[in-house]
């Protein structure tokens, strides 16, 4: 049934969630320069979490309906609940910022990271609507790679944290950052997972 008439809602809806998300990211990052406005960069992030939610219940709610979804349900589900991870990832990370008076140059460094980690997963999800495994495989890969730089970039930016040593609740406040923003990279490596078992499952 892959990539068969009738299938676009779902493809097309994917792409709007990532799109979604590459949005978001911009925003975080923009914030995270100055944070001079960071009430402000929290709403809109808020907002597009919501969007991403009401996303998620659409494909799930056509999912429930549909006799043969062009992919696996299991697969839908599961790239759904991901993409709706990274998204909280990066709301959750963007409404504690409110409280931190300062940006970090690990904090500045994670926003980096996050931005093309953001566009490759829209762009495999763009690849996925044209079969194109080929370009999914590469993203997947660099998507892979990002979560290595953001695994040790969690471990240099807490140890800093101990290295001089902060002030105890300064240090909480980042630690906490830095580890959310680390795990939302993982999510986004779980979905290069879930695309890789597509490529084996489709190809």
């Amino acid at each position: 049934m892959f990539g068969s008439n009738g299938d676009a809602f779902f493809y097309q809806t994917l792409i709007d969630v990532a799109n979604n998300i590459v949005e978001a990211i911009r925003l975080f990052r923009e914030n995270v320069r100055t944070l001079e406005k960071k009430e402000e960069y929290a709403e809109q992030i808020k907002a597009l979490e919501s969007k991403g939610d009401e996303y998620t219940q659409l494909l799930i709610s056509e999912l429930n309906k549909a006799y043969y979804p062009p992919l696996d349900r299991e697969d839908i589900l599961q790239l759904a609940g991901k993409l709706d991870d990274v998204l909280d990832g990066v709301e959750s990370c963007a409404t504690r910022i409110v409280y931190i008076d300062q940006p970090t140059d690990y904090l500045i460094r994670f926003a980096d990271l996050l931005e093309p980690l953001g566009k490759h997963l829209r762009d495999a999800f763009i690849a996925l609507q044209k079969q194109d495994f080929t370009t999914i495989q590469k993203l997947c890969v660099e998507i892979n790679m990002l979560e290595d730089e953001a695994d040790r970039l969690m471990r240099e930016s807490v140890g800093s944290l101990f290295h001089p040593p902060v002030e105890v609740v300064e240090l909480i406040k980042m630690k906490d950052i830095y580890e959310r923003l680390e795990r939302l990279t993982d999510a986004a490596e779980d979905i290069a997972n879930i695309l890789e078992g597509m490529i084996i499952k489709y190809g």
